[in-house]
């Protein structure tokens, strides 16, 4: 026979191995002929199956267990009912839920009292979002609680302090409860308690602004719920709201896409999910899918009563439908009441629900909607010392759309730099290349608003500072290095991948299926990247553009730099040189891209051996990109910085080009880092690569013949690990092994090695990059926009470590004739000129033979 006690004893500590507290409660509690404890038995039971998400089966357990708590006392039966009232806000019936709470603290007292009132400050606080009626309960709670030696609720206590603190404002407190209920938890035993208290401490450092901490603290919740088997929607939601702070879209609708079909949801679960699912997919730019979850999502929340999560999920439905409202007016009185019921529960979407309801009221063109827009950006722009910088940056946002209103250039500027400077300083606390680039798109707006008020305000120095303000920020920021145990964890991961992807090309070559290969693969790729998303930024932000000391930089190489830059579609072309600075107009920036196209498709024509029209191709890349730009750079060497989606562009090709020395740079600062960038502290080895896969990297021997002093690793010995130990630090460094880019995950992309594949992250963990970089593979160096005017891949990522220049190429180029273009390029470099008139070199041998022209037209130089 099971003691009343005992069965007590069952409950207070079912969380501790909830599938063992169902099968004991079944077997020995319910059957058990005392109402008591029968009552205790089909209260585990129920609470177990609401967890699992059967809600009608549990339901029916716990009325069950009321009924026969009524025969029992009235402790029992307030015990009960409170388990009822949660259960039913849990299954989306929250006002029913709290009046059977309210009816269950009526009347108790001590310990019996206190587990009701924590119970119902989890329903006050976060279904309600009564967070000073549930700090007032838990008060009481812990009061009560304390010396009672029932650590169980004390922890549990606890745990929801912390989270109310956070809702009042005092996180200090907050990470002192979270602690503290951590301690009581672990003592207990009880691992799935530990696992939310760490993902409330991941949720504490999201709204402190330390997203690697948070991204490091959900990884470890998400595996403390693993191991005890449970999927826990809150974490699912707080993960995606972090992968969107750093603008990874994907990733955040992965993880919720994951959860809303791991297992049945209740209601309050499926609310939740869609809520994530509609912000990630409106980031996404799937406004059709973030609609419809929202309005799903929002007819469930108003259901439930759930006021505070209604308020995100109508922001979401009208942001989606912001975009392709032919009639914003329409849209108008749903935007104010939403203003209305966020400025009343305090929700913190306030600040975009009121930059929303602005660009809406601009929109209609009414007088009363011109009122509502000013006085609603006036309103946002308070937020501008908010604590976190995504909030201050669109707090700024509104006070230079206030200021554009009233055509006040100087303090659009003004405000636009300093959003941006908030930004900054949010990207400096990333440690992850990826994650600064993506978050990039935070300030898209803001750096969009103050180019083209620059614009506007004349001035071609003006407009070519912010052109730099906000290009490919994220390559010139200081790189931290992780932890050495991160880094050794890192370097384990990236070997384990590298013999996956041998099993992989193994099983591919004997016809063997590959889908369990492949999926293992992924997985190690998963882990790396978290791993680097935990990794802290240095602290440091990038310096802004000095325009008198790139004008004496450029002056002291003869060099001339045209910088493209898009507004509003349109191609504006800055060029500095020759101590000053001019703009002039280029053309449509659909057009360029078009170019591009039609530029890269004709190399590749010319790389197979077929007819192609090379001179068509650059003279309608030189209307399109340049126009007039170079009328006056007389015989100047020039340096290219295109936009983001003009990176990948053949300059060579170019007439006004194709006979002098040419490099491109993503941005004029990385140029001038770049410049400086010496190899004075570095060994003087030229490396040569050469795996000697397939018809790949017959150049090496070409080039070592001509070079004894250079140092060859080829055939079998050119091992990724041989490979890294020869490029640390080297004067030049040449890999001639096929490459793949990897346009899902551009920091995957690889140079194919004896062993397998050497990844840019294998070459960050260099301690020294090499000076000079020759990538000879095809496509070598295509990059990908990402973010805001950010570009990741494996040049990119050589830039970012400190390489001065890399020369790749930008398409498909012939084996036999890459030789011939190595070779010369090699032979200028040893005469001591530089990357640019080594390949100006290449291309003058090349001239007369298509295939020879279009193969030294697809290399350029990126750097210096």
């Amino acid at each position: 026979m099971v003691t009343r006690v005992e069965a007590e004893e069952l409950l207070r500590t079912l969380f501790a191995d909830p599938a063992a507290a169902r099968a004991t409660a079944m077997a020995d509690l319910v059957p058990d002929p005392d109402p008591a404890v029968s009552s205790v038995g089909h209260q585990v039971v129920g609470i177990v199956l609401r967890d699992l998400g059967e809600t009608d089966e549990a339901l029916a357990h716990i009325r069950e267990a009321l009924r026969l708590a009524r025969r029992v006392d009235a402790e029992r039966e307030a015990d009960v009912r409170a388990t009822l009232g949660g259960s039913l806000v849990h299954a989306g019936r929250t006002r029913e839920g709290l009046a059977q709470l309210d009816l269950a603290a009526a009347g108790l007292g001590g310990v019996p009292l206190a587990r009701v009132l924590v119970r119902r400050a989890r329903v006050r606080a976060y279904y309600f979002a009564q967070l000073e009626e549930g700090a007032a309960d838990l008060r009481r709670a812990l009061a009560l609680l304390d010396g009672s030696g029932d650590d169980v609720w004390q922890a549990r206590a606890l745990n929801l302090v912390g989270w109310t603190s956070i809702g009042l404002g005092d996180l200090a407190a907050a990470r002192r409860a979270f602690d503290r209920s951590i301690q009581l938890h672990e003592a207990l035993g009880q691992p799935g308690a530990v696992a939310v208290g760490v993902h409330n401490q991941g949720w504490l450092a999201y709204l402190q602004g330390d997203l690697p901490r948070a991204f490091e603290l959900y990884a470890d919740a998400h595996a403390r719920f693993e191991a005890v088997g449970q999927t826990n929607t809150e974490l699912v939601y707080d993960r995606c709201a972090a992968y969107l702070a750093g603008g990874l879209a994907a990733d955040a609708l992965d993880v919720v896409e994951r959860a809303i079909v791991a297992r049945p949801l209740l209601a309050v679960e499926r609310a939740d999910l869609l809520l994530a699912l509609a912000g990630a997919a409106l980031e996404a730019r799937d406004h059709a899918r973030a609609r419809s979850a929202a309005d799903e999502a929002r007819g469930l929340l108003r259901a439930q009563g759930r006021l505070q999560p209604w308020v995100t999920a109508e922001l979401l439905a009208l942001t989606a439908r912001a975009g392709s409202a032919d009639r914003p007016g329409r849209l108008l009185h749903r935007v104010e009441v939403l203003i209305d019921v966020a400025r009343g529960s305090g929700a913190p979407e306030l600040p975009q629900a009121l930059v929303l309801g602005a660009e809406l009221a601009a929109r209609s063109r009414s007088p009363r909607a011109a009122g509502l827009a000013g006085r609603w950006l006036d309103e946002a722009s308070r937020f501008r010392n908010a604590a976190t910088a995504t909030t201050r940056a669109l707090g700024w946002l509104a006070l230079a759309q206030r200021r554009d209103a009233g055509r006040d250039l100087g303090g659009v500027l003004r405000a636009c730099e300093r959003g941006l400077t908030a930004l900054d300083e949010h990207r400096a606390s990333l440690g992850s290349q990826e994650l600064r680039a993506f978050s990039s798109a935070h300030g898209a707006e803001l750096a969009e608003l103050g180019t083209r008020t620059a614009l506007a305000a004349g001035g071609a120095r003006r407009l070519l500072r912010w052109s730099e303000r906000w290009r490919a920020t994220a390559l010139t920021v200081p790189s931290a290095r992780s932890d050495a145990g991160t880094e050794t964890d890192i370097a384990a991961d990236l070997a384990a991948l590298r013999a996956q992807h041998r099993r992989l090309a193994d099983a591919r070559a004997s016809g063997e299926p590959t889908e369990r290969l492949q999926a293992r693969a992924t997985r190690l790729e998963q882990s790396v990247r978290q791993r680097l998303l935990h990794a802290r930024g240095s602290g440091e932000t990038g310096a802004s553009l000095d325009v008198d000391e790139l004008l004496a930089a450029l002056a002291a190489d003869d060099a001339v730099l045209v910088e493209l830059v898009e507004i509003r579609g349109h191609l504006h072309a800055v060029v500095a040189g020759r101590g000053r600075v001019r703009r002039l107009e280029v053309g449509g920036a659909a057009g360029a891209t078009k170019a591009v196209d039609f530029a890269l498709f004709t190399l590749r024509q010319a790389a197979r051996g077929r007819r192609a029209q090379l001179d068509v191709a650059g003279a309608r890349l030189q209307q399109a990109l340049l126009g007039p730009a170079l009328g006056r750079a007389g015989d100047a060497r020039v340096v290219v910085s295109g936009t983001s989606a003009l990176q990948g562009v053949p300059w060579g090709l170019l007439p006004s080009l194709a006979h002098r020395p040419v490099t491109s740079t993503p941005s004029a600062r990385l140029w001038l880092s770049a410049r400086t960038a010496a190899p004075a502290d570095r060994d003087r080895r030229v490396m040569l690569v050469g795996p000697g896969l397939g018809s790949g990297g017959a150049e090496v021997p070409a080039v070592a013949a001509q070079d004894p002093g250079a140092e060859v690793i080829d055939g079998d010995a050119a091992t990724v690990a041989a490979s890294l130990a020869a490029l640390d630090g080297a004067a030049l460094a040449h890999v001639a092994a096929h490459g793949h880019f990897r346009e899902d995950s551009p920091l995957f992309s690889s140079l194919t090695l004896a062993d397998g594949p050497l990844l840019v992250h294998d070459l960050q963990q260099l301690r020294q990059p090499p000076h000079r970089v020759v990538l000879s593979a095809c496509e070598s160096g295509v990059m990908q926009p990402v973010g805001d005017q950010e570009l990741l891949g494996l040049a990119a990522a050589l830039l970012s470590m400190g390489t001065a220049g890399v020369v790749s190429s930008l398409a498909e180029v012939d084996d036999a004739a890459t030789v011939e273009v190595m070779v010369a390029l090699h032979a200028s470099l040893r005469e001591g000129g530089g990357l640019g008139d080594a390949l100006l070199s290449a291309r003058r041998q090349a001239a007369g033979d298509p295939v020879l022209a279009a193969t030294a037209a697809s290399f350029t130089v990126l750097g210096t």
